[in-house]
């Protein structure tokens, strides 16, 4: 019996451009590398570095916008908070007066992530500068 791997009856498979040949006598036409590269170049663009500096500003604005809301609560118990910077995910705050030393401040940091967590739609970090 013979074996069923046995290359004797296989035709070598005909090189690229006599494959593009055969399709196109065919009545099929081959592909145009040029046009699929462009193709997937314009589904794998990146956004612009522009872009991503706009985004990252309007993110910056609408944390400033939402500490701004909060601000009269913290000003109504003697304290206040400030927007000193924001890194990626890390929002850092600065607080002062009776906020500094209040020992439920972890709890109202806690308040103030979830609220620009909630607002922005992504997990952010409040984490207090802590100023000499």
């Amino acid at each position: 019996m013979r074996d069923m791997q046995d290359d004797d009856t296989k035709l070598p498979a005909p090189p690229p451009a006599a494959a593009a040949a055969a399709r196109r006598a065919a009545g099929g036409t081959a592909p145009d590398a040029s046009a699929l590269r462009e193709r997937f170049a314009k589904v794998a663009q990146v956004a612009p570095p522009e872009a991503a500096v706009d985004a990252a500003e309007d993110e910056v604005t609408r944390i400033r916008a939402l500490i701004d809301e909060m601000r009269p609560t913290f000003r109504r118990d003697g304290g206040d908070i400030e927007l000193v910077r924001v890194e990626g995910a890390k929002v850092i705050v600065h607080l002062s007066g009776a906020c500094a030393g209040c020992m439920l401040a972890g709890q109202t940091l806690y308040g103030v992530q979830k609220r620009i967590t909630d607002v922005l739609g992504r997990p952010f970090r409040v984490i207090p500068d802590i100023r000499h």
